[in-house]
């Protein structure tokens, strides 16, 4: 499912028009309309009030999933070259 297909289905479930959801945002119901349609996309400060009117969380919003970030790989810092001394 887009973003856009979820931004639709919350708004749906909320029982609320696009112009009323754009009129909460500070928006055109169009933009409403763009971002249902996958056309544009709602910046970060848009997506934050949506996640909020909807009372989910924008991982959900955006089906982010929120695990912590993978490890960085585990290195072994470079042995000394053989014949070189440090500083």
């Amino acid at each position: 499912m887009t973003l856009g297909q979820r931004i639709g289905q919350y708004r749906r479930k909320l029982s609320i028009s696009q112009e009323e959801l754009g009129g909460r945002l500070g928006v055109s119901r169009q933009a409403v309309s763009k971002w249902e349609t996958d056309a544009a996309t709602p910046d970060m400060e848009n997506l934050l009030a949506l996640a909020r009117i909807f009372g989910v969380s924008v991982a959900e919003l955006t089906a982010t999933p929120e695990s912590s970030a993978p490890e960085a790989e585990k290195t072994e810092p470079n042995p000394p070259s053989p014949g070189r001394r440090g500083p």
